[in-house]
């Protein structure tokens, strides 16, 4: 596995359900998420990849999940994840619990979509169709929970076409048995994991990087008007 190129033009950073719900104590489900949770330092892993994200120009995506009232009262086909959520109203949208943690509170550099509703967004989002119309087509890939919204997230990506750095110490899950579980599907599914130390460098340089990236390549030694000339020449 070769590592994924990350420049600023073509790289967001896609954090999941940073909210109270999945990554606070007063979250409605802490007695399942939140031993690993603060085991790997979630919040605090999300903080230094946004931050090293903004230095880099990187743009941060958040993908929230949130219920309004009428949608608690009126689903019918609720899987077993859905009954939790239902049961204890977790993502309430006239709660707290849908609120982001102050932590992560959305700044200028940050792009909140719209919410899912399922735990993937490019089924239930705006992901695919805000990532594609700003030239996005790599993904850092982080946040709540492992094994549910970001593997989920980490799949649909990968089949439409978008090459994903999973993180792996930037989640959690509900036990230890399921963020084993998603830290295995994500070597199988991801083009490339690595820890928050390991993708925090690479996104701040990323601007950098970028900058230093030639249009054509590096190929082009003999001006442009040469090159468009080729470039047309073998279209007609």
């Amino acid at each position: 596995m070769t590592d994924v190129e990350i420049d600023a033009d073509s790289t967001a950073l896609l954090i999941t359900d940073p909210q109270i719900d999945f990554l606070k104590p007063d979250s409605v489900v802490w007695d399942k998420v939140g031993e690993t949770v603060e085991e790997n330092a979630v919040v605090e892993k999300l903080v230094t990849l946004r931050e090293a994200a903004r230095e880099g120009d990187v743009p941060v995506i958040y993908s929230p999940h949130e219920y309004t009232d009428d949608e608690f009262e009126s689903w019918e086909k609720l899987n077993t994840i859905d009954q939790i959520m239902f049961d204890t109203r977790m993502f309430d949208a006239d709660g707290e619990g849908s609120d982001f943690v102050p932590e992560l509170a959305p700044d200028d550099n940050t792009f909140v979509l719209s919410p899912h509703k399922q735990l993937s967004g490019f089924w239930s989002n705006d992901v695919q169709a805000q990532l594609r119309q700003r030239g996005i087509d790599t993904l850092v890939l982080a946040g709540m929970s492992a094994n549910l919204c970001v593997e989920s997230h980490l799949r649909d990506a990968v089949e439409n076409g978008f090459e994903v750095v999973a993180v792996t110490d930037a989640t959690a899950a509900a036990g230890h048995d399921a963020l084993e579980a998603a830290h295995t599907n994500f070597g199988f599914i991801a083009h490339e994991t690595a820890t928050t130390e390991e993708v925090a460098d690479r996104l701040a340089t990323a601007g950098i990087e970028a900058e230093g990236v030639s249009t054509d390549g590096g190929h082009n030694e003999s001006g442009p008007d040469e090159s468009d000339e080729g470039f047309f020449s073998r279209l007609f």
